[in-house]
């Protein structure tokens, strides 16, 4: 049994260290696009560098100055991110690049943990029942229980396949090197939910509070560098709820008479939020609040975005107030969608993920404003969700990724001959941006269809 439990941590060495080395590859491309960031950047005319990382830098400099990095004009965004570049300005432009890459890793390693724990938590009480049920002196129930190799190593394979879908796909590799920093909010989001899974896993009290707790802080920072976490908010209240919530009642119950997990929670997130936010209302004041978040409830972009009332938008010339029946209008369906996937998928822990994934995706391609970036707020959860989703066939979901390509391509043409060709192609980029739409909603619509949680399946045959 020793060279047994050795040979198994040895494997297990293995496949860690394999791990590593998809994170030392992941390092090395993310450094070869910063590099080529620079040289792309002084060689043509559609620049590499996000034009939101010159805009921080640019509020690192007002810092340096002693000023607010409000007075860099469409600065509105978290300080902290400005204090975050400020060696752009001491040492070199691209230093903001890597701290964004580095996030990008940890994003990586956080998928793998959550993965892999949950696999191994399957594993773990699959492996129980059979113990309970044939007894444990039964040699080959017992053999049969740790399986073959191939078997036991499926936790840690198919976490480390999740992370590597992360880690090299080109699109949020290249955001990121752009110097976009919504890998950095993404990775608060994943440790909320990491931190909620392991609270679940704990058996003494007082180690499952801290863990919530913990929960609740990363849940504020979350949301405090950026607004749309706070949507997650209601997924993560009910899963630690002690009762399902299947009526208007039940749900009142709980929010009037919240178990002390969910009051732990909630605690966590306010001291957060509060702290943070307060700190820099008191350094900058109330045009903080109003450029960081209270603009992004009025915002409108009436240039060009992937959003599906980009045209309403143009065609009011950005200087109409919007009445609030059609705010009402706009988000009305996603408000609707929101609180059914919540109740559908939130209020289970093996769920949480995707549940958090199609809120991501909804808030996204319902949003009033959608530029590339946002497409990391869902990428950065679809990792966690794959192995949940066997049923689409490898050639189903080429087709699937195809298909989102496509839809983005159809629009970048006329968004760039808009651009760089100033040509007038706003109806045309209206039209691509309502089938881009279309085009997710329906991959949205598969994705829950083919969803499915399913425990950690036990070759029974071997049991005889």
């Amino acid at each position: 049994m020793a060279k047994l439990v050795k040979m198994l941590r040895f494997k297990e060495y293995l496949v860690n260290l394999s791990f590593r080395i998809h994170i030392l590859i992941s390092i090395f491309i993310r450094l070869a696009l910063i590099c080529y960031g620079q040289l792309h950047d002084k060689h043509s005319e559609v620049p590499y560098t996000d034009i939101d990382y010159k805009v921080v830098t640019d509020g690192a400099r007002q810092i340096l100055k002693g000023h607010t990095p409000f007075n860099r004009h469409t600065y509105r965004y978290s300080p902290l991110l400005a204090y975050m570049q400020l060696p752009n300005v001491i040492l070199h432009p691209s230093v903001g690049k890597i701290i964004y890459s580095c996030f990008d890793l940890l994003v990586a390693i956080l998928i793998y943990a959550i993965v892999h724990a949950e696999l191994q938590s399957q594993c773990n009480k699959a492996v129980q029942y059979l113990l309970t049920k044939y007894g444990k002196s039964n040699k080959s129930t017992t053999s049969a229980n740790y399986g073959d190799t191939d078997e036991r190593n499926r936790p840690a394979m198919i976490a480390k396949i999740s992370a590597c879908f992360w880690l090299y796909n080109p699109l949020t590799a290249i955001i990121s090197t752009r110097g976009n920093g919504d890998s950095f909010s993404s990775f608060f989001v994943i440790l909320t939910i990491y931190l909620l899974s392991k609270s679940e896993d704990c058996t003494r009290k007082n180690k499952r509070n801290w863990f919530i707790l913990l929960a609740g802080l990363a849940h504020g920072f979350a949301i405090h560098l950026r607004l749309y976490p706070l949507l997650f908010s209601l997924a993560f209240y009910l899963c630690l709820s002690e009762r399902l919530v299947r009526t208007l009642k039940e749900f009142l119950r709980i929010v009037l008479f919240p178990s002390s997990k969910q009051l732990l929670l909630v605690f966590g997130t306010f001291m957060s939020l509060f702290l943070i936010t307060g700190f820099f209302y008191c350094l900058y004041g109330w045009q903080y609040i109003y450029e960081a978040y209270l603009y992004h409830f009025v915002r409108k972009d009436a240039r060009h975005n992937f959003s599906l009332y980009f045209l309403m938008q143009y065609l009011s010339g950005g200087a109409v107030e919007t009445s609030l029946l059609e705010k009402s209008l706009i988000m009305l369906p996603q408000f609707i969608l929101i609180l059914y996937l919540s109740f559908a998928f939130g209020q289970y822990r093996q769920t949480l993920p995707f549940c958090i994934f199609a809120l991501a995706f909804v808030m996204v391609t319902f949003n009033s404003v959608v530029t590339s970036q946002y497409f990391v707020w869902y990428l950065a959860l679809l990792p966690l969700c794959l192995n949940n989703l066997q049923s689409i066939t490898w050639l189903q979901g080429a087709a699937y990724f195809a298909l989102w390509l496509v839809a983005q391509g159809l629009w970048l043409l006329p968004a760039y001959l808009l651009e760089f060709k100033t040509w007038n192609t706003f109806y045309w980029i209206g039209a691509q941006s309502a089938f881009f739409f279309m085009v997710n909603n329906l991959l949205l619509a598969r994705l829950i269809e083919h969803y499915s949680f399913t425990s950690f399946k036990v070759n029974f045959k071997k049991l005889f």
